[in-house]
């Protein structure tokens, strides 16, 4: 609902200046209808979700879901088809980090010193670090014509760059036992998938200055497959909501 509540204030934000700021925008008409090039910044949240392991292994049978924030940055490209439609391509460096954790009862019991059986409890953690070099197709439409508010959709794909884990476990119970720690583990994520599809949603506004646009944005990436190619993690993808600014500028 908080998520729901952030986007829908920000839609009738730039709803409002749409009509403050349509009079000074006149000046980009010439910047508008050139190719345009630029860099882009953003804040991502990554939300891994699915039959996630707490442990990247064949045997692992803990799974959770969890989330990390990151920054993401890049190089973009861009051209006005008409005042209502702009087609662009960008080149992303990603990281899709997340902490994992969870806590469960391990298949077996131990005997305290009078030969008395307890069961088990461990809290697991895994921090996941996921990067990736994305390229993908964008188009924008500007329902009162642009620059201005516009709604964005896209396609990408992504080369791995990076998969690593470190993991953690303790004991908490039985209560003698609690605060032993396991041998922690770190390493290569097995049968990483090497190449990441995504498709992304979103809604932007471009703001005119001397130079070319600004144009902060906010979307929502789907990842259609799976993060590692093995029966025990299947389902594991990743989506991340993120919040981009973009400076561009006309390419003569």
């Amino acid at each position: 609902m908080k998520r729901i509540s952030l986007v829908l204030l920000f839609v009738l934000t730039l709803t409002g200046v749409q009509s403050v700021h349509a009079q000074g925008l006149r000046v980009g008409d010439r910047a508008w209808h050139t190719v345009r090039g630029g860099l882009f910044l953003g804040f991502n949240q990554s939300l891994h979700s699915g039959n996630v392991p707490l442990l990247p292994a064949t045997d692992n049978s803990y799974f959770s879901d969890g989330n990390g924030s990151n920054f993401i940055f890049g190089v973009h490209g861009e051209k006005a088809l008409t005042r209502f439609v702009v087609l662009g391509l960008r080149l992303t460096f990603d990281q899709m980090s997340g902490d994992i954790d969870g806590r469960y009862t391990e298949p077996y019991r131990i005997a305290d010193n009078q030969g008395t059986l307890w069961n088990v409890v461990r809290d697991h953690s895994v921090a996941y670090t996921l990067q990736y070099l994305s390229f993908g197709g964008y188009g924008k439409v500007y329902p009162m014509s642009g620059p201005g508010l516009f709604l964005s959709g896209g396609l990408g794909i992504g080369a791995l760059l990076k998969s690593d884990f470190s993991h953690s476990a303790g004991v908490v119970e039985p209560d003698w036992a609690s605060g032993s720690q396991s041998p922690e583990q770190s390493g290569n994520i097995d049968d990483s998938n090497d190449l990441r599809y995504s498709a992304s949603i979103g809604l932007g506004y471009d703001f005119f200055f001397r130079y070319g646009f600004i144009t902060p944005q906010v979307m929502y990436e789907f990842g259609l497959n799976q993060v590692v190619d093995a029966s025990y993690a299947d389902t594991w993808k990743v989506n991340n909501l993120r919040a981009v600014i973009d400076v561009t500028f006309p390419i003569p």
